[in-house]
């Protein structure tokens, strides 16, 4: 523990707390305060007995990934299985309690002991150091803490604003670039309308949906060869991320589905219209099913503007409307 304030003192978990099993009631119906119902992510399951627990108790997460989180129960109820009641002394303010198990919360989440399901490791609860002022100085951090973090929670919801007012800047920027009006002294009268089929590279295979499954089954790949390209290429927008090849011969018989520098490749499966391009240090691979691949006529267009006017939500709308 490091030096702290005069007039603060130095407790162990063990002191000031306990961990209390309760004893099993029959009260009638109550909700079973299991995790999730805590965390607000389901509804409540009905039981007629069990250990009860009272409005605004504290109860501390035993067994679990997230052993050592502690609750404030919102509603009377029976305890979770995976819980125990936190009983404090009367010189530890509850918030200023949270605060501290949330500052010192990993220490317990890498130190669970069990092998199947992991466990609060009681004996470092016990003996985990605390610093303690007076309750009127608790109270005042926690007002403080309070204050603090509503700032940072008012901060994050700003970025998510900001972060939504710039998507909608570049659709703007977007419609105006293909409605003709960012360039003011060029005219879109002379602009041409085409279909996709009309601009693709007229070098066979230059627009190619992934082989059949059975074409490309896991039994195929080796630890060494060419390279499959996968849905996470384009919907992470990372062209050099692999797992798997294939060899030389099995390439050969799936040559169709090939892509290299230049390409671009299209998700098709699941999260549908992420586009990449493939830039020129990209070594050659092939296509899984789940990506469709094109080849650009460059006379005619740029992968640059293409890409980009597939990302307006325009194009997007066009061909996800049917999904």
């Amino acid at each position: 523990m490091h030096e702290i304030p005069k007039g603060w003192k130095v407790k162990k978990l063990g002191e000031i707390c306990i961990l209390d099993k309760g004893k099993i009631e029959n009260c009638g119906e109550l909700p079973y305060l299991e995790v999730k119902f805590l965390r607000n992510l389901k509804n409540a399951d009905i039981k007629e007995k069990g250990i009860v627990v009272e409005k605004n108790q504290a109860v501390i997460l035993v067994d679990g990934e997230n052993s050592g989180e502690v609750f404030k129960v919102k509603t009377k109820g029976y305890l979770g299985s995976t819980f125990r009641i936190l009983k404090l002394s009367d010189n530890v303010n509850f918030d200023y309690f949270i605060f501290f198990m949330n500052f010192v919360s990993l220490k317990f989440k890498n130190s669970k002991v069990g092998s199947a399901i992991p466990h609060l490791n009681k004996k470092l609860f016990n003996e985990c150091e605390i610093p303690l002022p007076n309750l009127v100085e608790q109270k005042a951090i926690v007002d403080k803490l309070d204050d603090s973090f509503a700032k940072i929670e008012n901060a994050i919801t700003n970025l998510i604003n900001a972060k939504e007012n710039l998507k909608l800047y570049k659709q703007s920027a977007l419609k105006s670039a293909f409605n003709g009006d960012l360039l003011p002294n060029t005219s879109p009268t002379h602009w041409e309308v085409k279909k996709l089929g009309e601009i693709i590279s007229k070098e066979k295979y230059s627009m190619k949906r992934g082989p059949f499954g059975s074409a490309l089954k896991k039994e195929f790949f080796v630890d060494n060869g060419i390279r499959v390209f996968e849905q996470y290429n384009p919907i992470n927008s990372d062209p050099h991320w692999k797992r798997y090849f294939i060899t030389k011969e099995k390439f050969k018989e799936l040559e169709a589905f090939k892509a290299s520098a230049g390409d671009l490749l299209i998700s098709c499966s699941g999260t549908l219209g992420k586009i990449l391009e493939l830039p020129k240090n990209t070594e050659i691979g092939i296509i899984n099913q789940a990506l469709l691949k094109i080849k650009l006529d460059q006379k005619q267009i740029l992968n640059s503007f293409f890409i980009h006017y597939f990302n307006s939500n325009k194009f997007q709308n066009l061909i996800l409307e049917k999904q």
